[in-house]
């Protein structure tokens, strides 16, 4: 005669099964979702004035999202990290996963761009996808190793409160020696984009995300030129609706160890990091 199992036999073998399905469920998570929301909601990012804040991060990259979490944290804003496409991906797209919601895309063969090169444009186009399939109303963009003024808040309350309903691109930080040349009538720090180089910190409205992925969607997968480059050809023309702010409200930096980072040019005047004892100068 088989005897039936014990009770706590039965709970024992619940337990466990209970905690295969969570592991499970874990692990799927971090698999597939595009990307990690620190919030769902947040009424406008806290007067930041925009729908939602994505940090392109490469996933081996954990120290630079640890310092993005606390620089965010300290500053209140809920932000969400987005996978970065990695150079690896691009010459072996048949090891590539897709995570959940992304567009699927031709990997380039007989390339000439470096392969990070192109793994960072098709990055961007996947922001860019991923703003227009949530529908997000504007969205800022920012890099895994970036500076924040500590009233960054502040002044993007009073910026985008504004700004023209029309506008496109924004850029919170460049690498141009001035975006100051050309004043607009909007706000004393806003000025229209000429020259404003890099994309460690700018944002989108959705219309300009759409714009920007008809002239991107054509170009791949055989871009002739980066995305910084690519973007900026658009901005000078004035194809696209861009502005700069001015001085910028953020900043490039590089690591000096894993706790402390160093500005790649100037630093900012009023330096989040610099308040959290982060920064060398």
């Amino acid at each position: 005669m088989i005897r039936a199992p014990s009770r706590s036999l039965r709970r024992i073998r619940l337990l466990v099964f209970l905690c295969i399905v969570v592991s499970i469920t874990i692990l799927a998570s971090f698999m597939f979702a595009s990307y990690i929301d620190e919030a769902e909601a947040s009424a406008m990012y806290l007067s930041l004035g925009f729908d939602h804040v994505f940090v392109i991060s490469a996933r081996p990259n954990i120290e630079r999202r640890k310092l993005m979490s606390k620089l965010l944290r300290y500053q209140g804003i809920p932000y969400g990290f987005f996978p970065a496409t990695m150079a690896y991906d691009i010459d072996h797209p048949e090891a590539y996963s897709y995570w959940l919601g992304e567009t699927h895309w031709h990997s380039p063969t007989n390339y000439t761009l470096p392969a990070p090169v192109l793994a960072e444009f098709r990055t961007y186009m996947n922001v860019i996808n991923d703003i227009i399939r949530l529908e997000h109303s504007s969205t800022l963009v920012l890099s895994d190793l970036v500076d924040i003024t500590a009233d960054i808040k502040q002044q993007m309350q009073a910026i985008i409160a504004r700004m023209p309903a029309t506008w496109e691109i924004l850029y919170l930080g460049h690498c141009s020696i001035s975006e100051s040349s050309r004043p607009t009538t909007y706000h004393p720090r806003l000025f229209v984009a000429t020259n404003p180089q890099c994309t460690f910190a700018y944002a989108l409205s959705q219309a300009g995300a759409r714009r920007l992925k008809r002239v991107l969607d054509n170009m791949w997968p055989y871009p002739p030129k980066s995305f910084e480059q690519v973007l900026s050809d658009m901005v000078k023309p004035l194809f696209l609706e861009a502005y700069s702010v001015d001085p910028p409200l953020a900043a490039p930096i590089k690591p000096v160890s894993e706790t402390m980072f160093r500005p790649e040019s100037s630093a900012l005047s009023n330096s989040t990091l610099d308040r959290l004892g982060m920064l060398v100068r």
